[in-house]
């Protein structure tokens, strides 16, 4: 049987849809109670994009999800195998001079979800993940990331420090982060300003990056806190550092 990839929720389903070209093997599932605009908009494009949708009751949602999660609607997208080079795909990146994000070892899915989202909100070219303890793109990272899996790359590797050595050849500067870094935040576009094509990493939720994953590091950067709490949640943190970063990349 062919393997299925599940998209829950109104916006995630809505975002997939709007992206994927090929259709060949979608299937939309739809609560008979659904309606309102989103659901409307997300009728049209089945219909114009000739994709199955199957109207289910409320039976068929109770055993896949909670209603506060699905919405009444549910995608299934086929996995397909990965046509692309990932050597030819960072190659292109780093000609663009564009900016990747790197995980080390992020294992909470609405983390992983919410950094996914705000790495492609500004601009990011694809998010590297480590193949070990780190948390799978589920129905949960889909649905927190508001649907930004259907629109940024998202590459597992076996071997991060083998991996940073690799994209430091095609030319990327890897900025890694942590509350002992040696550079703030606030002054890093100042003191090496334009470092493009870039690899930002951020660590783990409990321990930050990995030691040798520092090693592998050009600039270390940190966020400069003034309250009683000593360090941020990851998401959080991954948003302030890319700001920083994007920032001359997204302004205007």
């Amino acid at each position: 049987m062919e393997k299925k990839e599940i998209i829950i929720g109104r916006n995630p389903v809505l975002e997939y849809l709007s992206s994927i070209e090929d259709c060949t093997g979608v299937e939309l599932h739809l609560s008979s109670t659904a309606h309102g605009k989103i659901i409307a908009d997300i009728q049209n494009i089945c219909k114009r994009k000739k994709v199955k949708v199957v109207i289910e009751d409320k039976l068929f949602f109770k055993d896949i999800s909670s209603s506060s999660k699905h919405q009444g609607v549910i995608l299934y997208v086929p996995i397909k195998k990965q046509v692309y080079d990932r050597t030819d795909l960072l190659k292109k990146i780093a000609e663009e001079k564009g900016v990747v994000v790197l995980l080390d070892q992020i294992t909470d899915p609405h983390n992983l979800g919410s950094i996914i989202r705000t790495a492609e909100a500004f601009g990011c070219k694809a998010v590297i993940l480590s193949k070990d303890n780190s948390a799978d793109v589920n129905e949960t990272v889909v649905k927190t990331s508001a649907g930004a899996t259907a629109h940024i790359e998202i590459i597992t590797v076996v071997n991060v420090a083998q991996f940073l050595e690799d994209i430091k050849k095609m030319g990327f500067w890897i900025i890694g982060t942590s509350d002992k870094g040696t550079v703030s935040i606030k002054d890093h576009n100042n003191l090496h300003n334009n470092l493009h094509p870039a690899c930002i990493i951020i660590g783990s939720e409990g321990k930050g990056m990995r030691r040798l994953t520092g090693e592998h590091c050009d600039y270390i950067v940190s966020i400069p806190l003034k309250g009683h709490v000593s360090s941020l949640n990851a998401s959080v943190a991954a948003g302030i550092v890319l700001y920083e970063i994007m920032k001359g990349d997204v302004s205007g």
